[in-house]
């Protein structure tokens, strides 16, 4: 059996980095803040925009040391100060990584005074947080069409593997394979809804997807394995070969977890983009394959699927 795992560096690589890169999503937050885009749904512009700017000025002061939290809470603090050594002076809210925006929420929530204060954090990432930055990926639906630009070579070798499973929210690997191989959305789907999207429109629905949008690994796993949607238990039960085509070995410590569980898995190719990157994916692999992995070079890679 050959499985593969992808994440955003497949629509990247064909949607470009101006329009799928993480700054380009941040900017199509304010954008869509700005113009006003949420008030069909009852989003204030005004409470959006404080809420952002809150988020910016958190992060700011987390980088500047004039922000702390207890040193019980060990996980939010390595999580301080690797963000600390990534950034290291001021920036602006486009600059802020997706999932390091809520690290900002998180801090804020150990900062509160009484339920109610916590009760507004959690509002904040549930309500507004969260739903602009899925409808700022979806991009007026713009990223279902990345698919498009598959080269034939690539799109044949999607169709050599007996499953896939997609960090992405995006519909593109269906498009371009069909139903020839299974696809399993183990983060969620654009067109998965949970039951807030019953409240809006039908423009808006794919805001309130079932997408896992969260700073802490852990959290991710036990969502993950709350819902059959998330399709874990395919994934548990892979066997033989594992490919992971763009995704960082710096994130998502769950499925580097999961398959370090899997004995039924004897090897993985791991495409980098840098050659750090092939010596640290070693650091998150344990189990079966953890000296049974490949480095491929995902820039020689892409150039053969052209």
């Amino acid at each position: 059996m050959k499985s593969l795992i992808i994440g955003n560096g497949i629509d990247i690589q064909f949607g470009g980095m101006e329009q799928r890169g993480n700054s380009a999503i941040m900017r199509r937050v304010i954008s869509n803040v700005q113009s006003d885009k949420y008030c069909k749904i009852g989003m204030k512009k005004e409470e959006v925009e404080s809420i952002i700017q809150v988020c910016t000025d958190v992060f700011n002061k987390i980088i500047s040391y004039s922000i702390e939290i207890p040193d019980t809470y060990l996980f939010l603090q390595i999580e301080l100060e690797r963000i600390r050594k990534s950034y290291k002076k001021n920036i602006t809210f486009e600059e802020i990584g997706l999932e390091d925006l809520l690290i900002c929420t998180e801090v804020l929530y150990h900062y509160c005074n009484n339920d109610e204060e916590r009760q507004e954090c959690i509002s904040a990432v549930r309500d507004y947080i969260t739903p602009i930055i899925i409808d700022a990926i979806f991009d007026d639906g713009n990223v279902n069409e990345i698919y498009r630009k598959f080269p034939k070579k690539f799109i044949q070798y999607l169709k050599s593997y007996d499953a896939i499973f997609t960090l992405n929210y995006d519909t593109n690997i269906e498009s371009a394979i069909g139903d020839i191989v299974p696809v399993y959305h183990i983060h969620g789907c654009f067109d998965d809804y949970v039951d807030r999207a019953d409240n809006v429109g039908d423009e808006f629905k794919h805001m309130f997807c079932n997408g896992i949008l969260s700073w802490y690994w852990l959290e991710k796993y036990g969502k993950e394995s709350e819902d059959k949607r998330y399709h874990i238990e395919a994934l548990n039960n892979i066997e033989d070969r594992i490919d992971i085509l763009g995704i960082s070995p710096c994130n998502d410590e769950q499925l580097y977890l999961r398959l370090s569980q899997n004995t039924k898995l004897k090897r993985c190719n791991y495409y980098y983009l840098k050659k750090g990157e092939a010596i640290e994916i070693r650091k998150h692999l344990g189990g079966n394959i953890r000296n049974h992995v490949t480095d491929v070079d995902v820039k020689k890679f892409w150039k053969k699927m052209s």
